[in-house]
């Protein structure tokens, strides 16, 4: 498809000149296809090219040196701007004129005429020919120094970002000296060296110390009164040595070494905590709060729904356990904040 247009050209090429030309229109089209959003149409768009390039030199027949040709004028896009999809001021992806270049004809065609105007005004009375080379010198100066602004500001954008480079590098070995450093820090539990802080055995003991507390809480928010700190604390007490027991046995029954032991603990004490929160649930759900939102959605199903019993069902058991919920949740709540209190109480008392 590509070598069609030039097919007169083709016949002309030895052997050698063809595996090249061969190579150089794949190379093109492999590139092309990475500016489009349809890579497919890539080789159609070379042709096209090539068709073009024949029309402007004047067809086949007056093309002297078919393989120069080709190589250096036929298969090759002649950005005529910065854009990389401009050839010959056409975009490639839209088959329309190139904006950019239009925006660089106005801005040099400007720029001519700004110059034209200074020197209008500066030698009102010299000859067109005269005019016409101080144009041209002082054109060819103003695109010397735009040519030394572009190079400084290059020179100055590699420094930047040589400059940041070189900053991410020092961060990356600063993360990488603290990475280091956490991995050789010692167990801060058993002291156990390049344990990255904490070794996994300390790692279980401080993930049950959570889950026990987590399961003492649950218990203790549903059945100790929470105005009564004393009362709190005493019950916080015996559930936590309880829930302790109560782990240590299941343990002590599945066996193992200590490093399993730790792990089993961690397991099992997740599991009471989750069981602490079910019965949690359920021991709210039978308080006068949650018994009243439940006929409530009772009712107020039936009303939408007269002959729905088992959705009314339904939404008053929602009800029901979206109200024990909350409960428990600030139940929780006022639990932290009585403990905090006690702490602070305690504190202020030991500073005395």
């Amino acid at each position: 498809m590509v070598q069609g247009p030039v097919s007169g050209l083709w016949g002309r090429l030895s052997g050698w000149q063809q595996a090249q030309v061969v190579a150089a229109a794949k190379a093109e089209v492999k590139r092309l296809a990475g500016l489009l959003e349809q890579p497919e149409a890539a080789p159609r768009l070379l042709a096209d090219r090539l068709t073009d390039r024949l029309e402007e030199t004047g067809g086949e027949a007056l093309v002297d040196r078919p393989y120069p040709w080709l190589i250096r004028r036929g298969l090759v896009q002649r950005q005529t701007c910065s854009d990389r999809r401009c050839d010959d001021g056409v975009r490639l992806d839209t088959g329309g004129e190139c904006e950019n270049c239009n925006n660089v004809l106005h801005i040099r065609r400007a720029r001519r005429a700004k110059i034209a105007a200074q020197i209008d005004r500066e030698s009102p009375g010299l000859a067109a020919g005269e005019r016409r080379k101080v144009l041209d010198e002082q054109l060819r100066q103003h695109t010397v120094l735009e040519a030394e602004r572009t190079r400084r500001r290059h020179a100055c954008a590699v420094v930047e970002v040589e400059g940041r480079r070189a900053a991410a590098a020092r961060r990356r070995e600063r993360e990488e000296e603290a990475e280091r450093a956490r991995r050789s820090a010692p167990c801060s539990g058993c002291g156990l060296p390049d344990a990255a802080g904490l070794c996994p055995p300390c790692s279980y003991a401080r993930r049950t110390d959570l889950l026990v507390q987590e399961a003492v809480d649950l218990a203790v928010a549903v059945r100790a009164d929470l105005d009564d700190a004393e009362q709190v604390a005493q019950l916080t007490a015996r559930c936590e040595a309880d829930t302790r027991t109560l782990i240590t046995d299941v343990c002590r029954r599945r066996g193992g070494d200590e490093a399993w032991v730790a792990y089993a603990t961690q397991e099992v004490a997740e599991r009471v905590r989750d069981e602490r929160r079910v019965a949690a649930v359920r021991r709210l759900m039978a308080s006068e709060d949650a018994v009243a939102e439940a006929d409530a959605a009772y009712e107020a199903a039936l009303r939408q729904r007269p002959r729905d019993h088992r959705g009314a069902e339904a939404a008053a058991d929602n009800a029901c356990r979206r109200t024990a919920g909350y409960l428990l949740r600030s139940s929780l709540g006022q639990l932290k904040v009585l403990r905090t209190r006690a702490a602070a109480g305690r504190s202020h008392r030991g500073v005395a």
